[in-house]
């Protein structure tokens, strides 16, 4: 059974007439009446009687038309959501992102995701770095604002637009003497406290890579899961850790101090989604965050004056903000 078949079935029906139904339907009369006779054979029993020139339903065929019908709509109606889907005016987009989003302006993106497309249902989800890859690769979110670190397996399983790029600063207590330094070099850590989020993080990650790579050994407390809590253990003079200077911008603890570090170090947020399986949305709400991005005027409008935009890659027209 067809879908032609319920529709030239119900159209007789409200016709009340093959002739009628085959004008509506732009057939031949002889051909739906053949198509008709068909499917009661393939049936075994008769949906009309036909009287002269008139067609009327039997009891079998009520019930026929009244299921067909409904077919019908359920059909029409699944053909309409999965254009909505397709043209996205519908769906959902389950989104990760790191605890610090709102130092990072990442809530402006996605409200322009959300102006743009109203009828589009998001999720938010917050964790750290390592989390947030973890559950882009196991289709728990389906895009993610993130710290990439190159090591980590699933860098190469996603697609990546740099957005946010920053510059790593020691976070030090006033009462510190390294907090009236211009800048930090990073074997003067050798002998501080280094209070770090953990391993979820990949600020960690970065830190401790440049420190090893350099033969550094620091005593390291990976007691915290987020960065404001880092900062408010500096702020008691508990040691030193790490943050971008938009984060210590946001969060402003009173005996905290940014100093920058040398050799410099930078960490750049990425908006990624997997390679494999992407959903269309997804990949929209990539290049909506990538249209926002080359528009300068929204750039000062969120990041401020300090910041900058420039083309990565004029192949991929990648675009990242630097927050200098």
């Amino acid at each position: 059974m067809e879908r032609s078949q319920l529709i030239y079935v119900v159209t007789v029906a409200e016709c009340g007439s093959v002739t009628r139904a085959a004008e509506k339907l732009h057939l031949s009369q002889p051909s739906l009446s053949n198509q008709i006779i068909h499917l009661e054979q393939e049936l075994g029993i008769a949906l009309f009687a036909r009287v002269r020139k008139r067609v009327h339903l039997t009891e079998a065929g009520e019930v026929f038309v009244r299921h067909a019908q409904r077919i019908l709509n359920d059909m029409q109606a699944l053909a309409e959501r999965m254009e909505d889907y397709a043209a996205n005016r519908s769906g959902r987009v389950r989104i990760g992102a790191l605890p610090i989003m709102c130092a990072l302006h990442i809530p402006e993106l996605i409200g322009g995701f959300h102006s743009e497309y109203p009828s589009i249902t998001l999720t938010l989800q917050e964790r750290g770095s390592a989390e947030l890859l973890q559950a882009l690769e196991q289709s728990e979110i389906d895009v993610a604002f993130a710290i990439l670190n190159p090591s980590e397996p699933a860098v190469g399983q996603v697609h990546s637009l740099p957005l946010l790029q920053s510059e790593i600063c020691a976070a030090v207590h006033v009462d510190n003497p390294l907090a009236r330094r211009d800048a930090i070099e990073l074997e003067q850590l050798a002998d501080q406290t280094l209070i770090t989020p953990n391993q979820d993080f990949n600020l960690s990650g970065i830190i401790l890579s440049h420190l090893s790579s350099l033969g550094i050994s620091c005593q390291v407390q990976n007691i915290c899961s987020q960065i404001d809590s880092c900062l408010a253990l500096v702020n008691k003079n508990m040691g030193i850790s790490f943050c971008s200077r938009a984060s210590a911008d946001y969060y402003r603890y009173p005996n905290v101090v940014s100093v920058s570090i040398k050799p410099a170090i930078s960490r750049t947020v990425y908006l990624v989604y997997k390679r494999s399986g992407v959903l269309s949305l997804s990949a929209t709400l990539c290049t909506l965050c990538r249209g926002v991005l080359e528009d300068k005027r929204y750039i000062i409008k969120i990041f401020g004056k300090r910041a900058k935009s420039v083309v990565l890659s004029p192949v991929c027209a990648k675009i990242v903000v630097i927050i200098i």
